[in-house]
């Protein structure tokens, strides 16, 4: 093989392209303070910071997720906690209302504030959150959710969607519930029946809300409890038709005066009072009523009430009625409650395993990426020195020919 003059050039310009670049790199190095600057410096380790970098934006994504929806379930349950506060005082002045020593004046009186927190509760089922939306519209977010309309009565203009969010790869979680199932669809009476005193009694009989006391034999329908006199009474079905126990024979009874309890088809009911001949009390299947109905069923039963005996009896029917209808709303309220804290412990936990994945993970990118700048300065040294070595080697070389020894 000839080794030619071009030969030794081309050979000493490449060893100097080559420590260039080799410089070039470490400096590039040092001064980003990444050990891969591009997928040539590196490419398994290239392409294991790609990978690292997706499962670190993703777990980003989903802790912002969490905190989102965090966010929006700890407003509801601020919601929600308000509006437990402020049945049960409307609760406590109903029962101040049906202590049976109020005037016709101190009754509207309380009517006046049950209105006011009526108001207020109304004010809590339209919270908005941060961004403007309201809290308990469904997916009508826009949508004022609770409007009290020209009649009076307050409706609901939402719909029931939930909406979710993914919390990690095999997690949702619904970031918030639908006012109709909070303040709208609450089971009336005890849930099962509901019971009522007729407004033309003349008595002062009090009818309970009574109890089930064998669900399988219960039919749903409504019936009358009738008194034929002062003591005696019967139990009719929808039709008039008189009700029947499980021998066949027509449900009847003696009240003692004092109190006493009604049972037939499996449900239970108590009397109270002095019912007068022709006085009748109904029991109705259950179904469902917005809190709204019940409070503005109060104010209206408490601004009319009356002055006389069987006036205050039939009062206390319905205040009695009405105190069982708020601990449903109660009720209801504090199993959404529920279901938000649960749903606020799960977004703790899992952004809590986020986090620490996340740092793992931000730990291998370290590792793998971060340049050690004392073993690159050492290195940006030697290949300095290397690079200056080969200039100058190549430099004399120019130099040599055969004719600067000839004379």
């Amino acid at each position: 093989m000839r080794i030619s003059t071009s030969m030794l050039n081309g050979n000493a310009v490449s060893a100097i392209l080559q420590d260039q670049s080799n410089l070039s790199n470490t400096q590039q190095q040092l001064s980003s303070g990444l050990s891969i600057n591009s997928p040539s410096d590196n490419p398994v380790g290239a392409a294991q910071l790609l990978a690292l970098d997706n499962i670190s934006s993703q777990d980003a994504q989903y802790i912002t997720n969490g905190q989102a929806a965090n966010t929006n379930l700890t407003l509801e349950q601020t919601s929600l906690s308000s509006s437990t506060s402020t049945l049960q005082s409307i609760r406590d002045l109903v029962l101040q209302a049906n202590s049976g020593t109020n005037t016709p004046s101190d009754l509207q009186a309380i009517a006046t504030q049950i209105q006011t927190l009526e108001q207020q509760l109304l004010a809590t089922a339209n919270t908005k959150n941060d961004a403007g939306q309201y809290l308990f519209s469904g997916y009508m977010q826009s949508t004022q959710p609770f409007v009290r309309g020209g009649g009076g009565s307050v409706s609901y203009a939402g719909d029931g969607g939930t909406s979710t969010i993914a919390l990690d790869g095999a997690t949702s979680v619904q970031t918030g519930d639908p006012g109709s199932s909070i303040y709208m669809n609450v089971p009336a009476g005890n849930g099962t029946f509901t019971t009522a005193a007729s407004s033309g009694n003349t008595g002062t009989g009090v009818i309970d809300t009574g109890s089930v006391t064998d669900a399988s034999s219960w039919q749903p329908g409504q019936y009358t409890i009738k008194f034929t006199d002062a003591s005696d009474y019967e139990v009719l079905d929808s039709a008039g038709n008189p009700v029947t126990d499980s021998s066949g024979n027509p449900v009847t009874g003696t009240y003692n005066g004092s109190g006493g309890e009604v049972s037939f088809d499996g449900i239970q009911v108590g009397l109270s009072g002095a019912p007068a001949a022709g006085d009748t009390f109904t029991v109705s299947s259950a179904g469902t009523q917005s809190v709204f109905t019940t409070l503005d069923n109060i104010v209206s039963a408490l601004n009319s009430a009356g002055s006389s005996s069987a006036a205050q009896a039939q009062l206390a029917t319905t205040l009695g009625g009405s105190v069982q209808q708020i601990d449903q709303a109660l009720n209801q309220v504090s199993n959404v409650a529920t279901s938000v804290g649960t749903r606020i412990d799960l977004i703790s936990s899992i952004n809590t395993s986020l986090s620490a994945d996340s740092t793992a993970v931000a730990t291998q990118i370290s590792n793998l990426s971060d340049v050690d700048y004392v073993s690159a300065t050492s290195q940006y040294s030697q290949e300095y020195i290397a690079l200056q070595a080969a200039e100058q080697s190549y430099a004399q070389l120019g130099q040599l020919s055969l004719f600067k020894y000839l004379d």
